[in-house]
């Protein structure tokens, strides 16, 4: 099949969108980190209209268009992304279902694509950050189950630093929280990771909690929790509006100890 031509810039999006499933234009913007805003809107909209993506982008009133598109991939990019080394087929199969994704599970995606930016502009500029979404930690089976929604890696000069990360929506129960404490717990007691790696300790774990109640409810619950099982968990939590913020707010993660 011959498919339509597209840039090697434009082949960069795809694979982003297939890292974090719904970016919105906004995102792209800060994701390319590029110096002409139009051309990013020209590349999409190219994408677009040669069907190797879909778009959410609706007017609430008339004139009103101060609401980003939101952008998924479309199934004849799997035929572009399907010969890098870095995508997993299995994952990349589950474009075809994209455009019917619900609301909720589309605003979850371009929220863990915020953690991303918050980690790059808080970084220090000569560190290398990785941050691998569920879609790239299929297959490892030494790491936690269910998988964490991303997995990063800080590298400095000095050393590296690796975390789990779940991020949890209003919607989820407190209960929810509270086993994957437990699950988490299990883990690093095991030390599974340990025994997998080459490292001498387990990533710490980082909850991204959806609002403060939640977070005081889950630090009081690990406080406990940890005491009693004498299991040097790491565990560090905050909130959404926090990562949300970004920068302007300083010690943003508590530990829970």
């Amino acid at each position: 099949m011959l498919l339509p031509t597209i840039t090697e810039k434009q082949k960069e999006i795809l694979f982003l969108l297939y890292k974090f499933r719904f970016l919105n234009t906004n995102q792209f913007q800060i994701l390319l980190n590029h110096k002409s805003p139009s051309l990013i809107q020209n590349w999409l909209k190219d994408l677009f209209e040669k069907k190797y993506v879909g778009r959410n982008y609706e007017r609430l009133v008339f004139g009103d268009n101060t609401k980003p598109a939101i952008y998924y991939l479309s199934s004849k990019a799997r035929h572009i992304l399907k010969t890098r080394e870095d995508v997993d087929i299995l994952e990349l199969n589950r474009i075809y279902n994209e455009k019917r994704r619900e609301k909720k599970f589309i605003d979850r995606c371009i929220f863990i694509a915020e953690i991303y930016l918050f980690f790059v502009k808080n970084k220090n500029p000569e560190d290398t950050l990785h941050f691998l979404p569920r879609a790239q930690l299929r297959g490892l089976d030494y790491f936690p189950k269910p998988l964490p929604d991303v997995y990063i890696v800080v590298e400095s000069k000095d050393e590296t630093k690796r975390y789990f990360l779940d991020f949890f929506e209003e919607y989820v129960p407190s209960f929810v929280l509270r086993k994957r404490v437990k699950q988490y717990l299990k883990y690093v007691g095991d030390k599974v990771w340990e025994e997998n790696t080459q490292e001498a300790e387990s990533p710490t774990i980082l909850f991204v909690c959806p609002h403060e109640k939640r977070r005081k409810h889950i630090f009081f619950y690990g406080k406990n929790l940890i005491e009693r099982s004498y299991v040097d968990l790491d565990l560090y939590l905050t909130t959404k509006d926090i990562i949300l913020k970004g920068s302007e707010i300083n010690n943003i993660w508590v530990k829970v100890e």
